[in-house]
């Protein structure tokens, strides 16, 4: 099977992902909260420096979240957050606003209406990554600051890979970059804000 389709993504990679996560908030991962507050730590330092204001985030938009939201209170695109509320504590998901859905669709009442949004090791797990940063564009405020981070692979169960060179074109569409860090959790790490 083609890593690459909409077919794989939903019978070979959500799979894959759910059943990662399973097993690893077995194992303990992420479930200490203070290795977990720990761990974000650099990467909300990182964003900080591009917020705009002195009211914290603001309103917060994360993309593909996974099973613990790091930045709640907020809103997430994420479309497992149904099973990861299953296999979740409540307390992980308190304050966090949840559009279980891929990120791929754009969200017309979420035009313009945030002023942090943060895509954070999720692109590199989707099919319409280009269409993800399209959207992520669109849901930001005037002076909103951006943040991604992703790794670059090629296609492999969980991962259906895009190539760096592909990557920086699509994000110098829409976005600014002010800062770049490699790595920050990931391969590569961005804040922007949009074009």
């Amino acid at each position: 099977m083609d890593l690459r389709t909409w077919d794989a993504w939903r019978q070979q990679h959500q799979p894959f992902e759910l059943n990662w996560w399973r097993e690893a908030l077995a194992g303990g991962h992420s479930c200490d909260d203070l290795a977990f507050a720990a761990n974000w730590q650099p990467v909300f330092e990182f964003i900080c420096d591009g917020v705009k204001g002195n009211d914290g985030f603001g309103r917060v938009l994360d993309i593909g979240c996974g099973p613990r939201p790091p930045f709640a209170p907020c809103t997430v695109i994420e479309p497992l957050a149904a099973d990861y509320q299953r296999i979740t504590p409540e307390s992980w998901w308190q304050g966090v606003e949840v559009r279980a859905l891929p990120a791929e669709y754009i969200l017309t009442d979420f035009i313009g209406a945030f002023d942090t949004l943060i895509c954070w090791n999720c692109l590199d797990h989707t099919i319409g990554w280009k269409d993800i940063l399209r959207n992520m564009a669109m849901y930001g405020a005037p002076d909103a600051c951006y943040a991604v981070a992703t790794d670059f692979f090629p296609p492999f169960l969980g991962h259906p890979g895009f190539e760096r060179e592909e990557f920086m074109r699509e994000i110098r569409k829409h976005f600014v970059i002010e800062d770049q860090r490699e790595p920050l959790g990931r391969q590569m790490a961005l804040r922007m804000v949009r074009k």
